[in-house]
């Protein structure tokens, strides 16, 4: 089992229309692609004074197979629409975990 972890640093003035995007439209296409589960998203506490806030979302991905799939089938029109509603407002850049049992 793997975590695909996509962390966003979301600039103030539209982190009320990112909130709702993560969670209208972002979060419910990422489960509906059939290759996530068990989405969380979480506030990153950060001391170091930076524009913005951050957020992290996860996911559960069952294999770096099925997360390549998404990638080449999806992973490109996420952050194309995500580049697209919120342009230099909103970067983000994307970790794989592995859970340790």
């Amino acid at each position: 089992m793997l975590i695909y972890n996509i962390t966003f640093l979301v600039s103030d003035p539209v982190a009320d229309q990112w909130l709702k995007w993560i969670h209208d439209t972002h979060i419910p296409d990422m489960v509906a692609s059939g290759y996530f589960t068990e989405p969380q998203l979480a506030k990153v506490l950060n001391d170091q004074g930076q524009d913005g806030t951050s957020y992290s979302v996860q996911y559960h991905v069952a294999d770096r197979q099925e997360l390549d799939a998404w990638r080449r089938k999806f992973g490109s029109t996420m952050k194309r629409n995500c580049a697209s509603l919120f342009g230099e407002d909103v970067l983000l850049f994307t970790t794989v975990l592995e859970l340790i049992k």
